[in-house]
């Protein structure tokens, strides 16, 4: 066959499938500061962006990039600022007549001018992780003891300040890390992680952690009563406390251990098993709504397995509840009203107005929810932000969502590992707090 035949067989049979190369939209916001700052994390790659852009809007205004601040992965006023700056030396945004850069807003054009082609944009699942992340408010350096972590309701003081009585809001975790609150607790998930990255990088947990390495196998390999003991006595210790923090902040800073902590998040034991079960839903639903989950409603599936309010493991009672609620009428749901029917679905056992705030976040931007002023309240005291400054849309759809297999951890036959001299050093009111 004459290869002008077979380029046209190929352009028949790429219109008759319907597939299309569908280059991305250049002006596509991928993130806009509006009043409240987008922190996505000082090791994501926005830290990386804002160095670019922060030098290339120096240069472009002839100045100096130390008045955008340092790179920190917070996309705030600094980087609305060196975006305007930078506009006039961007070609492509000059010559627009319109264009959110204009705004100083970050396109995908924009990023792309920037950025060399092996740092892609952000796509939009990692924009959603990101967005929970900046609700969680804390990075892969940052490690907190959940003993006696709560005030006095009556004396405002914590234990560790002097204050007689132990009080605690979160008794099952003994120790919460990183951007999705691991904890060495019940879910046993900073276990995981170290168990992830020292299988990939052997050594790894004893470079960071020299004497207290001893401590943390201990911490993987131990029950729980055990884990429990082994922290508290770790944290009764100022010095222990304290050098704790500080291995914890390098090995959290580490690219390998942040690869570690995604991968167990997103295994399908864990939050990735969860956001599963939303889109399985959706997949039922998919002959009545005739679309994919949209990008805010994966958004709002990741931070609701993040923060509580997750579907159940038998999904047939829901997927029945929300068949009838989106084919009651004619007119099918908006994705908004959808989720926020689901999410009154699926209440949240604790922490009910947090819920209801970032519940908040997903819906404002649909114009077919009414909030009441009490709701927007809340979301406005505990963040104000929305999906769509995140570059998010209900008029983008996201087929699939990536899962990782289970990270094993669940077959380590876990024993007693505490030893006589931490059962001693662990204060006993520290292993029944009071509630505040």
């Amino acid at each position: 066959m004459p290869c002008g035949a077979v380029l046209m067989l190929v352009v028949l049979v790429f219109l008759a499938t319907g597939a299309a190369w569908a280059a991305p939209n250049p002006h596509q916001v991928l993130y806009e500061y509006d009043q409240r700052p987008l922190a996505v994390g000082k090791f994501s790659i926005v830290s990386v962006f804002q160095e670019r852009l922060f030098a290339a809007a120096a240069k472009c205004q002839r100045s100096s990039s130390a008045q955008y601040g340092s790179p920190d992965g917070a996309i705030g006023a600094n980087t609305q600022k060196a975006i305007k700056d930078y506009r006039p030396c961007n070609r492509a945004a000059a010559a627009a007549r319109q264009d959110p850069t204009d705004r100083g807003a970050v396109t995908i054009g924009l990023w792309q001018s920037l950025m060399p082609e092996i740092m892609p944009y952000p796509d939009a699942i990692e924009r959603a992780n990101q967005l929970t992340f900046a609700l969680e408010g804390t990075d892969f350096d940052r490690v907190e003891f959940n003993f006696c972590q709560s005030r006095n309701p009556a004396t405002g003081k914590r234990f560790i300040e002097g204050d007689r009585d132990c009080y605690s809001n979160d008794k099952a975790s003994y120790l919460t890390w990183g951007p999705r609150g691991a904890t060495a607790g019940h879910g046993a998930e900073i276990q995981q992680i170290i168990v992830l990255a020292e299988k990939a990088h052997p050594g790894l947990l004893q470079t960071v952690f020299g004497p207290e390495a001893d401590t943390m196998r201990r911490v993987v390999l131990g029950d729980d009563d055990s884990v429990e003991t082994i922290l508290c006595a770790a944290w009764a210790n100022t010095r222990r406390r304290s050098d704790l923090r500080q291995r914890f902040a390098r090995y959290g800073a580490l690219p390998e251990v942040q690869e570690a902590y995604r991968m167990v998040y997103e295994a399908a034991n864990a939050d990735g098993g969860k956001v599963q079960r939303f889109f399985r839903i959706y997949q039922a639903l998919k002959p009545i709504i005739h679309r994919d989950p949209t990008e805010i409603d994966v958004a709002f599936f990741i931070d609701r397995a993040t923060h509580g309010g997750a579907p159940p493991g038998d999904l047939a009672p829901l997927i029945a509840k929300m068949q009838y609620f989106v084919s009651r009428t004619r007119i099918v749901p908006s994705a908004g009203q959808m989720r926020r029917q689901l999410g009154a679905w699926l209440p949240s056992a604790h922490k009910y107005n947090d819920r209801l705030a970032r519940d908040a976040i997903f819906l404002i931007d649909d114009p077919k929810v009414d909030l009441s002023d009490a709701h927007r309240r809340i979301w406005q005291k505990r963040s104000g932000l929305r999906a769509s400054s995140f570059g998010l849309s209900d008029d983008r759809f996201v087929p699939a969502y990536p899962v990782m297999p289970v990270t094993g951890y669940e077959a380590i036959k876990r024993f007693a590992t505490a030893r006589p001299a931490e059962k001693n050093a662990c204060p006993a009111i520290a292993r029944k707090p009071r509630s505040p």
